[in-house]
């Protein structure tokens, strides 16, 4: 169960880095060959593979939009007695974003990861109430 909670605060931490617009903190759970997936057809969609693609990628995201505020709705673990560093976790959060022209949006989604070695080798978003002409005005496509 230890090893459920320390990983239920590093994502917690890793949320809070996302919000403090720290992107060096944000990314020192993530390992060298880790994999980001994001959802849709818009060019920042799609998989994302090793570390600086996803470092790319989050600071795109943080460029894109100068105000965002991550609000943790929900943590699952996916085993509460992984001691090893191994385990998946499931976030589930609501997103207010101002992008870069100055509109406001909001929505909602999990993020699932998977964490081996105490590092993040997988992430993938799921959104709901975002899609179609307004997720690619939000994106600025």
């Amino acid at each position: 169960m230890i090893g459920a909670l320390i990983a239920r605060q590093a994502v917690k931490s890793g949320y809070n880095a996302l919000n403090d617009r720290n992107l060096d903190k944000f990314m020192k759970a993530w390992s060298e060959q880790s994999i980001w997936i994001y959802p849709g057809n818009l060019s920042v969609s799609g998989k994302h593979v090793g570390k600086d693609k996803v470092k790319k990628w989050f600071a795109h995201f943080q460029e894109q939009f100068p105000q965002m505020k991550f609000n943790l709705n929900h943590l699952g673990v996916g085993s509460i007695f992984a001691f090893s560093g191994n385990n998946v976790i499931s976030a589930h959060w609501d997103l207010e974003l101002t992008n870069r022209t100055g509109s406001k949006y909001q929505y909602n989604g999990i993020t699932v990861l998977e964490i081996k070695g105490a590092k993040v080798i997988k992430g993938q978003d799921f959104l709901f109430n975002c899609s179609g002409e307004d997720f690619s005005k939000m994106w600025g496509e």
